[in-house]
């Protein structure tokens, strides 16, 4: 989901010329869509009109990639100093020397300067049209209502078992009430890789947030029976392996905790808004995903966007679920209930995308 503020838009198209009709010809039927993201906080989507990404790297001094191949560009320097990533997995550094890209937007066609971008993530139509994963995104539940859940937008169906639909941050929302097991989906091998990105939105109930054991809330759990392996989410007071507060874990490689057991005080991320709603996201590379800040590792969590913990290990190589047929549940396995998730939440706009990303522009 994409929010671009009146303010942000406004200075955005200070520093984007508006072309002109030479422009809009460049591709009558663009074939690739694009999310561009700049540095002042603003994105913009449409079609991506600049025929060739040209630059150079240490195998080809006059590199140029047809749109279509590449699946994120992330801008690191100046100069059109970059991190490409192709949609076959490749990835490499890249000094890109287009001046600037063509986006054709609803605000009309704009050639937005090279170094206005933080970065450009980009989808092949034909991919989509052909039942494929427009921009990597393999799951995709809305939870505008119990249809929604049977059939989500990307994704296998689901069955909803119990909750309520209220407002959410797009539309309705998922509301699971504290020890009620809410929907169920099960995912085909594949569907989580050695890269990957799981985000939604998440409101605990008002009143209701205390750490203990059991979830306080569990948002979701991503369980295979063969492999025995997970991926999921806690708050609570004792994760089990002496953390406490937020958790994460991903098969494979250590727990990853916002605080330790009996202090509670690593979440400060959150605790100004405690019922508010707040993006949360989990990503991972086995190869190794770069920061912001210029950190490398090989998973991190994000709230609100910002990186707030991360994790790292040598000669990991994805999840072992990867491979293997596995459960979505919110909020967690069946047998564990009804004794876990003993505080109730709201969940919105939860997507898996089949590769790592560290820009969330909400």
């Amino acid at each position: 989901m994409c929010i671009v503020h009146k303010s942000q838009m406004l200075r955005m198209v200070a520093c984007v010329a508006a072309a002109g009709a030479g422009f809009a010809a460049l591709a009558a039927k663009p074939a690739v869509a694009v999310t561009a993201s700049l540095k002042d906080g603003s994105s913009v989507k449409g079609d991506f009109l600049t025929k060739k990404i040209t630059g150079s790297t240490l195998f080809d001094k006059g590199l140029a990639l047809a749109p279509s191949l590449v699946r994120s560009i992330n801008f690191t320097g100046t100069n059109g100093e970059s991190k490409v990533e192709l949609f076959n997995g490749d990835r490499f550094a890249m000094t890109v020397s287009n001046d600037a890209f063509a986006v054709r937007s609803m605000l009309g066609d704009l050639k937005i300067p090279r170094a206005s971008l933080r970065s450009l993530i980009l989808a092949s139509r034909s991919a989509a049209a052909k039942g494929g994963s427009a921009g990597g995104l393999v799951f995709h539940c809305t939870f505008d209502g119990r249809e929604e859940v049977a059939k989500p937008k990307a994704g296998p169906h689901g069955i909803f078992m119990a909750g309520e639909f209220a407002e959410g941050v797009d539309g309705s929302a998922l509301h699971v009430p504290p020890y009620t097991s809410a929907a169920r989906f099960e995912l085909k091998p594949g569907t989580i890789g050695r890269k990957g990105t799981i985000e939604f939105w998440g409101k605990i109930d008002e009143g209701m947030a205390r750490l203990a054991t059991g979830g306080c809330p569990r948002f979701f759990e991503i369980i295979s029976y063969e492999p025995r392996d997970e991926i999921s989410q806690d708050w609570n007071s004792n994760n089990g392996t002496g953390g406490a507060g937020l958790t994460f874990r991903i098969g494979g490689l250590p727990v990853m905790a916002s605080s330790s057991y009996g202090r509670f005080m690593g979440y400060d991320f959150i605790k100004g808004n405690l019922y508010g709603w707040h993006h949360y996201a989990l990503a991972w590379d086995a190869d190794g995903i770069t920061l912001s800040n210029g950190r490398t590792a090989t998973a991190a969590v994000f709230i609100d966007g910002k990186p707030v913990m991360t994790t790292s290990a040598a000669n990991w190589d994805g999840p072992p679920l990867a491979n293997h047929r596995s459960y979505l549940f919110f909020p967690s396995r069946e047998d564990e209930m009804p004794s876990y998730a003993r505080v109730g939440y709201a969940i919105d706009e939860f997507k898996i995308w089949n590769y790592a990303k560290t820009d969330f522009q909400q």
